[in-house]
């Protein structure tokens, strides 16, 4: 069940919540707030100087936050979590202690920060898709969040970008979407429908 469900799901929230690979891995199940429907990221899985897992902080003090996630999703996720539990439960040997890490490699053991962009690669190359970075995911979402109407300062804060700048200049790239509605709205200014006074 954890690795099917990581397979998929996981795919998804760094699409739908910007996240960055290594705050995906150390979100834990005390950081989802179905009532808010929105999951803390306070932290992350990186490598210290010797090549080893930790946990540490968010890159900058603006990574830390709320994101608010859609209702399905997060309903998919409180399924999970009564999966999630009972393995808990019934693992012999849990090695994750207190931790309660929503994706861990089995045991409760963390992942590495490398195994979202392995586990990425797999997916696509098992289903024939093109070559997209796992990185990619998180300008998608920002893509998203810009095609659906959303200003630039909302998905700077949903992204958790320090500067405005960064959220303009390299996650809302140019979109035929975003031009095509741009042009809608001068179509009423085409002559033919302009009422004009006798």
């Amino acid at each position: 069940m954890q690795v099917l469900w990581t397979a998929s799901v996981s795919r998804a929230q760094p699409c739908l919540g910007g996240f960055r690979r290594g705050e995906l891995l150390a979100v834990e199940w005390p950081d989802v707030d179905h009532e808010r429907s929105a999951i803390w990221i306070e932290k992350q899985i990186t490598l210290d100087e010797e090549g080893n897992k930790i946990e540490g902080e968010v890159k900058t003090e603006e990574s830390e936050g709320w994101v608010a996630m859609p209702k399905w999703y997060m309903d998919e996720l409180k399924r999970y979590e009564r999966e999630w539990r009972k393995e808990r439960m019934s693992c012999k040997n849990w090695l994750g202690e207190d931790k309660q890490y929503i994706f861990h490699g089995g045991q409760g053991i963390m992942y590495y920060p490398s195994t979202p962009t392995l586990t990425w690669s797999r997916f696509l190359e098992k289903n024939g898709l093109p070559h997209v970075k796992f990185h990619g995911l998180r300008h998608t979402a920002g893509m998203l969040l810009r095609e659906s109407g959303a200003d630039l300062k909302t998905i700077q804060e949903r992204l958790r970008h320090t500067k405005l700048d960064t959220t303009a200049n390299i996650y809302t790239h140019k979109s035929e979407t975003i031009n095509q509605a741009a042009v809608a709205h001068l179509e009423e200014l085409n002559p033919k429908w302009l009422k004009f006074a006798p």
